[in-house]
């Protein structure tokens, strides 16, 4: 047979390194040599199968496309987002980039991309024996480009409402830091569905302006009890807050925030009767 060649012009290591994995899979059936080229701006990377029959040439191309789809994933995709969203979102600085980027490397990636990936590259291997990888993921891989993208406004869209999330605790913070304590404790007595009654120093129900009353609502209408329940404790002013509840009930959200918000004031019971009328009770 005759080369089979790769050109890139980025990640040559990696790339070097993905097709040195396909080729050791292939040993001992097969007896491939390798080697580098520039091309212009680029490197081009042969492969050459020795004195091998058309089943192993098959073999050779397939585990090319593999190991290729492979790479694209782990760095060419990667590598691809950080100059979408240098081009879409350049009003980003650097750090924020970094950010961005960390929340949309954490997606987990659809089932099957490296699969489907391995088999259009494959079908193109099948009919030729030069590919350009870079002009192969910008002109035959639009679909995936396009899922780079999707993924990267999905990321952005995430780390604005977290950095909101993060602006909005910080100024509760200070509201609660600056504000004299106005109990010395406050009970929450929490269901795992986000529901609850606070409680004084002697566990008995908060009344008039520190009660809630669950008429706080959403925009769509709803109860909103995370808001209510911060918003309780911040009008209550405690110096310490004791969470009662079910162990489910303490990774609420809502508990986070509160932890975020008081602080060290902060500490979750153990177990006690209060814990097991929460969980019993229909708050």
């Amino acid at each position: 047979m005759g080369d089979l060649s790769i050109e890139a012009q980025r990640r040559i290591e990696e790339l070097r390194e993905v097709l040195r994995q396909g080729v050791r899979r292939l040993a001992p059936q097969a007896e491939v040599a390798m080697r580098e080229e520039p091309a212009g701006a680029a490197t081009r990377v042969a492969l050459e199968l020795q004195s091998v029959d058309a089943s192993q040439e098959t073999s050779l191309r397939a585990e090319v496309a593999a190991v290729l789809a492979e790479h694209i994933v782990a760095h060419i995709g990667p590598d691809l987002m950080g100059r979408i969203l240098r081009r879409n979102y350049g009003y980003f600085d650097q750090d924020e980039r970094a950010q961005i980027l960390d929340y949309a490397r954490t997606e987990a990636p659809r089932p099957g991309v490296v699969r489907g990936l391995a088999r259009r590259l494959a079908e193109y291997l099948e009919q030729n024996s030069a590919l350009n990888l870079e002009g192969f993921v910008t002109f035959r891989l639009k679909d995936y480009v396009a899922d780079l993208e999707r993924s990267l406004d999905a990321a952005v869209d995430e780390f604005m409402l977290d950095r909101e999330y993060r602006e909005f605790v910080r100024l509760l913070r200070y509201f609660v830091d600056v504000q004299s304590p106005k109990l010395s404790v406050a009970h929450v007595l929490l269901r795992e569905s986000g529901r609850f009654e606070l409680c004084d120093e002697q566990m008995q129900p908060l009344r008039g302006e520190f009660a809630a009353d669950f008429r706080f609502e959403s925009e769509e209408g709803e109860i909103n009890l995370d808001d209510l329940l911060v918003s309780s404790l911040i009008t209550a002013a405690p110096a310490q807050v004791v969470i009662h509840g079910p162990q489910a009930a303490f990774d609420l959200p809502s508990v986070r925030t509160v932890r975020q918000v008081f602080g060290d004031r902060v500490r979750t019971c153990p177990g006690c009767p209060a814990c097991a009328a929460a969980h019993n009770t229909n708050l």
